[in-house]
């Protein structure tokens, strides 16, 4: 909850407390289970495979998010950080996308981004332009690959 409020102290200790990235994984499949569970519901269905489905494709978009954005941002713009703990913040990060639930999962995926760009600047030491646009490259090349593979892994 302390890091939807982009409080740098929680990315800190993300970056150095290897024992959440169980902790991630819960959370970011727990996060597209109650999504897709409001939304089956909300169409009067209940698909079992689809939740999980929609479990699996959150765990791997978050995981690959969180890489495209450590690749950005090391590769590119030439910070230096652990991609570890790039995931462990970015999983924590996920719990704004719960807006979907109530029709702002626009608004939640701007939250996330923004928790997302905080994240960077702690786990990869680099500015707010340079995070951001670490942020922006990274996102830009999943929706890339949800293009080429039209798979949704996330909710942008």
């Amino acid at each position: 909850m302390r890091l939807s409020g982009f409080d740098r102290r929680v990315a800190t200790e993300l970056m150095f407390d290897t024992s959440a990235m169980g902790d991630a994984v819960l959370l970011v499949a727990a996060v597209h289970l109650a999504i897709g569970l409001v939304v089956s519901l909300r169409f009067g269905l209940f698909d079992i495979v689809a939740l999980l489905t929609a479990a699996v494709y959150g765990v791997a978009g978050w995981l690959i998010l969180s890489f495209a954005i450590w690749l950005m941002g090391t590769r590119v713009l030439k910070g230096t950080g652990d991609v570890q703990a790039m995931m462990r913040g970015a999983g924590f990060g996920t719990l704004p996308l719960l807006l979907a639930v109530v029709n702002l999962g626009w608004v939640g995926t701007l939250w996330q981004l923004a928790i997302l760009v905080v994240v960077t600047i702690v786990v990869l030491g680099l500015e707010l332009k340079e995070a951001a646009g670490a942020v922006l490259l990274g996102a830009a090349l999943v929706v890339l690959i949800q293009l080429l593979f039209r798979a949704p892994f996330l909710l942008l």
